[in-house]
């Protein structure tokens, strides 16, 4: 019923090489780096180290950021909110993200999906990557990969943000990025929470194309919360330690008897919290190296620690400080991430989920204290599937113990083998005594009614009949996995799905369409809850204006068309094309209504294969997505990666390398030039041309306005006249006014004043009333998320944006 999923590896491949493609003055051009290899052999990744959108090149593609590049530009936009919030309302007042009596974004949703990609057709939610449950299993906090903290007060049937209003004082840095990779509670007081900002699950995809850093995607670091998630304060890191800046966590672990001491597995090493003789916590480095997991279990006042290095294996330690490592047995070739698992009042047991470089499994290993050395458990279900020689333990993997039985574990992975839901893979195994070691028996697939990729295992506090999975579809609960395969949705309000792209009804503001990341395309008649109507990962969504019955929407390589408004999973023909890049740009013509006709022609970027090899190509459309019958060639080798269409016969396509090509009709000939070389005056850097606008105060249409993705300079936006470019990125060097040398995703130029100009960026909506000469941030309301995507709506005068964590937002014109 669903297409395939594509896996971690290639929806990020494209996000990361737009946020971190090098950028470079014209007269820099880039050198080949073919054959160049990851610089890490404990990451999955068999090919050649290069660039995906630009073939050819290598390493030299991605920029090398420092750590603190994040926090730099964090500071920086604290301070242009600050600013832009005084002019509204007075210097009195505390600045704050959400300015009551001034315009503010406001949600569109989704805060859930219904019918979702799983037997059953569950609501889903966002990409969760840690779980922590209070004894009684009533208070959970779920972290999301790009959405902040959420808490639910009522076993997961309800959920709210924790950190919409974190921005507290912007001229003051407080704030933190919404990425998180792990969290964890006082269980005697669960409204001490630690929170992981930065999401380790991503590791092994960032460490293959971006030299380990991508601090975009990433945190700044840990936080803490006394209150419930009320109010949230950072922690500092030791000054003799590695700051945790631009860094991903993956596990935190709460000493029981002592909530002061927490011990962390991160992307940088292995860390503990520590209190300072002036009472201040610091975190302290104990170990170098990716340490992707930690778990900690006590008994008779003992305490014991167990942490998993990546490629390399096990350690322990009494105290969080001193740590021996446990190798007895325990595999040492071809070994990639581990997963560890302990039953908390058992000091003896520990459970170690072992993958290789490629992903896939290496076993399922048990250590008990009595024999002093590690059992593979032979026997293991498939619980991470090969899909074309690996799999996706370095991205979804996870493992938990029955808190009553210590033979009885739950392994998590990736997909369970079913082509027509793709569900989750989770298993319920019995460990048995078996010759001199142990075996599996009566494994069974548990995990058919959640989404698939699973991130975290976890039992609430003492209770084997309360197993809790979270994952790329949000959060499940089995209320007994003992017996049962039933998972059941809890993700109503867990406003924090990962939107890329999306398309809006021409008169009917509130009809839209959203493709997803791992959740599909979703279609909403108004409203928060959204509905799945296709599977996958989606991406650009089309509806005709003439006729809105008609919608087309990107998915894994295809297009599927619908006649019936896209109502379901069954409203829906699909189209191959060659898959050249994740998301497809999937284009139609502007607004038009005193020519109907116009609204059947759509574009799409994509690539054609040939006898000679593959080539960049547009496909035209002139029957809104029933044929294809024009390809028109682009002549570059680089991937299409923005594309937008003045007029049914001008149309513009940027690429990763920084070109830009007019493409013109003439007769029945369409012709492709490229202009970024412009002789009056081309086009001054070198980069991911992320996203292209028409600028409409030239009724002849030659003019564009274009961004760039990528680092390494702030002039983001560039202007077109139709024979030369300039910087339209606010004063150069300046502290105010010009855009901030972060990824600009989206540009949208307003068709009735379009001397306004808007873009979205990694941090923030921008906004500039002088055709780009100076910028001012549009934060009201809005998450500090990534924005994907930015539309007008042509007849409501709404600025509408996804940001690629919380959902769609607009702003009243």
């Amino acid at each position: 019923m669903f297409p395939r999923e594509s896996g971690p590896r290639k929806w990020l491949f494209p996000i990361l090489e737009s946020a971190y493609t090098r950028l470079a003055p014209r007269d820099q051009a880039a050198s080949p780096a073919a054959g160049l290899r990851p610089r890490s052999a404990g990451v999955a990744s068999a090919r050649s180290f290069h660039s995906s959108l630009q073939p050819g090149e290598g390493e030299n593609v991605f920029a090398k950021p420092n750590q603190n590049l994040w926090l730099d530009r964090l500071r920086e936009y604290k301070q242009r909110k600050a600013a832009s919030a005084m002019a509204l309302r007075g210097p009195s007042p505390a600045v704050g993200a959400f300015i009551p009596g001034a315009k503010n974004w406001t949600p569109l949703g989704p805060s859930v999906v219904l019918n979702g990609q799983a037997q059953g057709f569950p609501a889903v939610g966002g990409r969760i990557s840690g779980i922590a449950v209070a004894p009684g299993g009533q208070l959970i906090y779920a972290a999301s990969a790009n959405g902040g903290v959420f808490r639910s007060d009522d076993a997961g049937q309800s959920w709210r943000s924790l950190m919409d209003a974190f921005d507290v004082d912007p001229t003051n840095f407080a704030t933190t990025s919404l990425a998180c990779g792990a969290i964890a509670i006082d269980g005697r007081d669960p409204r001490r929470i630690y929170v992981g900002t930065g999401e380790g699950d991503t590791y092994a995809i960032f460490a293959n194309r971006i030299l380990n850093a991508l601090p975009a995607y990433r945190g700044i670091g840990p936080i803490r919360s006394d209150d419930g998630g009320n109010t949230w304060v950072i922690e500092e890191t030791d000054p003799g330690s590695p700051g945790l800046a631009g860094k991903a966590f993956f596990a935190l672990a709460v000493d029981p008897s002592n909530r002061e001491n927490v011990v962390a597995a991160t992307t940088d090493g292995l860390y503990q919290r520590v209190l300072q003789p002036n009472g201040k916590a610091a975190w302290l480095r104990r170990r170098a190296g990716v340490h992707s997991s930690v778990v900690v279990t006590a008994s008779g006042g003992s305490t014991r620690f167990f942490a998993a290095e990546w490629g390399r294996g096990v350690f322990q330690s009494a105290n969080g400080q001193n740590w021996s490592a446990l190798p007895a047995d325990f595999p040492t070739a071809n070994v990639g991430r581990i997963a560890l698992a302990v039953q908390a009042p058992n000091r003896a047991l520990c459970y170690a989920f072992v993958t290789n470089v490629k992903g896939a499994l290496v076993g399922i290993y048990r250590r008990d204290s009595s024999v002093g050395f590690w059992k593979k458990i032979a026997s293991p279900p498939d619980v991470l599937p090969e899909d074309n020689g690996s799999s996706q333990g370095d991205y979804d993997l996870a493992i938990a113990v029955d808190p009553a039985d210590a033979n009885l574990i739950y392994l998590g992975g990736s997909y369970f083998n079913d082509p027509q839901f793709w569900p989750a893979s989770v298993w319920r195994c019995r460990v048995q005594a078996g010759g001199t070691g142990f075996k599996f028996a009566a494994n069974a697939s548990i995990g058919v009614r959640a989404h698939a990729d699973v991130h975290v295992l976890m039992h609430a506090p003492g209770d084997p009949n309360a197993l809790w999975c979270g994952g790329d579809g949000g959060v499940f609960l089995n209320r007994d996995p003992r017996n049962s395969a039933n998972f059941g949705s809890r993700n109503n309000g867990l406003a924090c799905l990962c939107p890329t792209f999306f398309a809006q009804h021409p008169t009917d503001p509130n009809v839209l369409f959203c493709g997803l990341q791992d959740n599909g395309t979703a279609r909403t008649a108004g409203g928060s809850v959204w509905k799945h109507v296709n599977g996958g990962d989606g991406g650009y969504c089309v509806i005709n204006w003439a006729d809105p019955k008609q919608v087309l929407v990107f998915a894994n390589g295809s297009i599927y068309r619908s006649t019936n408004g896209g109502s379901d999973h069954n409203a829906w023909t699909r189209r191959d094309f060659p898959w050249a890049m994740m998301t497809e740009p999937i284009v139609a013509a502007p607004y038009n209504p005193a020519n109907l006709a116009e609204a059947k022609i759509v574009a799409l970027a994509s690539a054609q294969q040939t006898s000679s090899g593959m080539r960049r190509v547009v496909y035209l459309s002139n029957d809104f997505g029933a044929t294809w019958a024009t390809i028109i060639p682009i002549p570059t080798a680089a991937g299409l990666y923005s594309l937008t269409l003045a007029s049914a016969t001008r149309f513009f396509v940027g690429t990763a390398a920084g070109e830009v090509f007019r493409v013109q009709r003439s007769g029945a000939t369409w012709t492709a030039t490229r202009i970024d070389d412009a002789g009056a005056g081309p086009l001054g850097l070198r980069g991911l041309i992320s996203d292209i606008a028409i600028d409409w105060a030239d009724a002849s249409l030659a003019s564009i306005y274009v961004s760039f993705g990528g680092l390494g300079d702030e002039r983001r936006v560039w202007h077109f006249d139709g024979t030369r470019w300039k910087s339209r990125s606010g004063p150069s060097g300046a502290t105010i006014g010009n855009l901030l040398d972060v990824e600009h995703n989206a540009l949208c130029v307003d068709p009735i004043a379009p001397n306004h100009v808007y873009v979205g960026a990694d941090i923030g909506v921008w906004h500039s009333a002088d055709r780009g000469q100076n910028w001012e941030p549009m934060p009201n309301g809005l998450p500090d998320a990534p924005i994907f995507d930015l539309q007008i709506h042509p007849t409501r005068r709404l600025l509408r944006a996804t940001t690629h964590g919380r959902g769609l937002y607009e702003f009243a014109l």
